[in-house]
């Protein structure tokens, strides 16, 4: 399918109809189709049977025929069976909104993890379909399994064997995540702060991750940065440095307005990320005219993960792209390198606040127990003495507790 019709039902709770069809619109571009034509409808309620009413569902028919598209995307979430029938109608493949971003989200899956949290989405959201498939012989059978005819033993066999491939997926799922619990304690160890880059997807996430990786001292690759919805899927890490300071930096999936619940439930484990992290850093980007109400499903989206009560820095992106004067800040370029410097130190600020000042006498051979330290306090050395180091030692009071022993009364 490379030529859809787009295709759309007003209802009385679609407050912001025509942007919503815009958002679907890039939906459909991100997964590579053109679309060929929009059509839409205003109506108190979908039709049971199929969506559209009947003129609509005509003037679709000939739109399609008309422009020789190859299927239609709705941008309302549309039963299996009402999907089936506006596919035999129109004589074209017919996908609702859930189903094009699941095919999305198979196009940019690129790790283990991400193919197989699709594919259980993708599983989830076709099984009421296939629960709900009939023996298509046309006769009704009862009985015992030994006189049940060849269709209903089909059928029951596909259903069984979608159940199983959904509990194989969770099991082979909590393997992985069990392994990047491990690789997560040993970063815990580390003492560093954990921040988790979240916002509307395309809003600039990964352009931030690069812009800052470029700007400071970094531990790690770039990451892949596109464009367009849904870019990346996987969750990447990366440890970012300035002035002795170090925090770990996640780049986590984009959201987006109504996130099929399936697809959230699916990627819980790639939404620990944020749901972990000590810092959210909310990217938005301040040229969408629609900004306001992207930033605000985000922080819906956040409930919805059980990750809203994480401190959220606002942040900004794509200033450059803006003529008239915001009242909002921190402003930023991912683009142009504008205004990183600032915003890294108001980040590091609140990752790791100056709350507590002491004085300690570190002993020689006691250096070593606070190496772990120096990425995580401020010490500033004041002498050194014949038993040791006098130093001044600033930051947040859990670590600074730790040179209580240390403190010179």
């Amino acid at each position: 399918m490379k030529r859809v019709i787009l295709a759309g039902i007003e209802l009385p709770s679609d407050t912001d109809f025509a942007s919503l069809m815009e958002e679907t619109e890039a939906l459909c571009e991100a997964c590579g189709y053109e679309v060929m034509g929009k059509i839409t409808q205003k109506s108190r309620s979908m039709d049971p049977h199929t969506g559209f009413r009947k003129g609509k569902l005509d003037e679709l028919r000939g739109m399609k025929d008309m422009l020789d598209a190859d299927g239609i995307i709705f941008h309302n979430t549309l039963g299996a069976q009402m999907a089936k029938r506006i596919a035999a109608f129109c004589d074209a493949e017919v996908m609702d909104r859930i189903a094009l971003i699941l095919h999305i989200f198979s196009l940019r899956a690129k790790s283990r993890q991400a193919k197989l949290q699709v594919e259980l989405a993708s599983l989830q959201y076709r099984l009421p379909e296939v629960l709900d498939d009939k023996d298509t012989s046309g006769h009704e059978r009862g009985g015992s399994a030994y006189n049940r005819g060849a269709g209903e033993i089909h059928v029951s066999l596909v259903q069984r064997k979608y159940k199983q491939r959904i509990q194989d997926l969770k099991k082979e799922l909590k393997k992985i995540e069990s392994q990047k619990y491990q690789d997560e304690r040993h970063r815990t160890k580390s003492m560093l702060k954990k921040a988790a880059l979240i916002g509307y997807t395309n809003a600039g996430k990964s352009s931030f991750m690069n812009a800052m990786l470029q700007k400071n001292i970094s531990f790690g690759q770039e990451v892949y940065e596109e464009d367009m919805l849904f870019a990346t899927l996987d969750t990447s890490v990366r440890m970012i440095e300035k002035n002795g300071k170090r925090f770990l930096l996640y780049d986590t999936v984009g959201f987006v307005s109504d996130l099929p619940h399936l697809l959230v439930e699916a990627f819980q484990s790639t939404l620990d990320a944020a749901r972990d992290a000590d810092l959210l850093i909310h990217v938005i980007d301040i040229s969408d005219p629609n900004w306001q109400k992207k930033a605000m499903i985000t922080e819906e989206t956040l409930k919805q993960i059980h990750a809203d009560r994480i401190p959220v820095y606002r942040l900004y992106n794509k200033i450059d792209k803006v003529q008239e004067p915001v009242d909002v800040s921190p402003c930023i370029s991912c683009l142009k390198k504008e205004g990183l410097d600032v915003v890294t130190d108001e980040i590091l600020n609140l990752l790791y606040p100056m709350t507590e000042t002491i004085t300690c006498m570190i002993p020689y051979d006691a250096l070593y127990a606070i190496h772990p330290y120096r990425n995580v306090v401020t010490l500033q050395e004041l002498e050194r003495k014949e038993d040791g180091i006098l130093m001044q030692v600033s930051g947040e009071e859990n670590y600074v507790n730790a040179f209580q022993q240390y403190m010179i009364k």
